[in-house]
């Protein structure tokens, strides 16, 4: 490419080679180059830019960050990207898009970091009011109850297959899950794979939905099609339907986040810490990639764990041996 390419059109370039290699996350990469990269170093030449300019650009992150603009964790994500785009216009295996000798990003401090917003979930009564309320249609809390007590991924669960189950032996293996974009199988976010009992009062259900799929294809399927766009909405909306109405479920403040979808899997984690289960079980039922990540569930179930209320409760009949609607 010529000397006087800008980091737009460079940046164009980069994103389709990782659209064409698969990434689930060029979606993503696109709208934080849209909203937040390009406006700031866009129209710059990208063999040339500087250090003084990636700085700007990292202030300006901060700036939005302050005045309430930008969740410091996006900022995070923004400056990641950033990362890797001049790490690949330094040393990228696609040769045409090597263009400079040089990575300006080196040596610059990342945005600020904020606090640490508390990680919503269920206790186990609110947990019941949902599953058994007949506000909430029967495929939407038969997808609680696999969510909750699975404590897979969204992409995960929608990529389960029966032959990963073993019903008789109450075994389950995780080792792929769904692009988001393309809609084919990919690997775990982890890049792993995970093998563990499940827990007994999801079986039941697991059974009924065995039978009604003849054990073939995939899990959810027979609960049809999974909007992740709507799913922490709904949620919400079915939450407050049942009755359930604890602020911190749908607080959204400097120190706590309203309850999404991926929340039913924190229960689930949640829930395994206040049983108090062995702290490796649980990094390896949950595929996270350190033990740190599950000490933070740890730390909050040992300030939980009086009256709490019993985990991992019986599934309502209703949901199990009901018609689906």
């Amino acid at each position: 490419m010529e000397d006087g390419e800008t980091v737009g059109d460079w940046a164009t370039r980069w994103v389709t080679s990782r659209e064409r290699r698969g990434l689930s996350s060029v979606r993503d990469d696109r709208s934080r180059l849209r909203r937040h990269v390009l406006p700031e170093i866009g129209g710059a030449t990208i063999a040339r830019l500087d250090t003084n300019r990636l700085e700007d650009l990292r202030d300006e992150l901060d700036s939005k960050i302050r005045n309430d603009l930008l969740a410091w964790r996006t900022a995070q994500h923004v400056w990641a990207l950033v990362r890797a785009m001049f790490r690949d216009a330094t040393r990228s295996k696609q040769r045409n898009l090597r263009i400079r000798t040089d990575d300006p990003c080196s040596g610059i401090a990342p945005p600020d970091r904020g606090l640490t917003k508390q990680k919503p979930f269920l206790f186990p009564s609110e947990y019941l009011a949902l599953v058994s309320s007949d506000a909430v249609p029967v495929r939407w809390r038969r997808l609680v109850v696999l969510s909750t007590c699975l404590y897979l991924r969204v992409a995960e669960l929608e990529a389960l297959r029966w032959d990963d189950v073993a019903m008789e032996q109450g075994m389950i293996h995780v080792h792929r899950a769904i692009d988001r974009v393309r809609g084919v199988d990919k690997s775990t976010k982890t890049g792993g794979s995970r093998r563990f009992r499940i827990e007994p009062s999801v079986l039941p259900l697991l059974g009924r939905l065995h039978r009604e799929s003849q054990g073939s294809g995939r899990v959810v399927r027979s609960l049809g099609p999974i909007d992740r766009f709507t799913l922490a909405r709904d949620l919400r909306k079915y939450l407050a339907l049942a009755g359930v109405q604890r602020e911190e479920l749908f607080a959204d403040d400097v120190a706590r986040s309203r309850i999404t979808f991926h929340d039913l899997r924190a229960t689930g984690i949640t829930w395994m810490a206040v049983r108090g289960d062995d702290p490796l079980k649980i990094r390896q039922r949950a595929g996270h990639r350190s033990l740190a990540t599950s000490e933070r569930y740890i730390r909050v179930a040992e300030e939980l764990r009086p009256g709490f209320g019993v985990v991992f409760p019986p599934v309502p009949d209703e949901i199990v041996n009901g018609p689906l609607r």
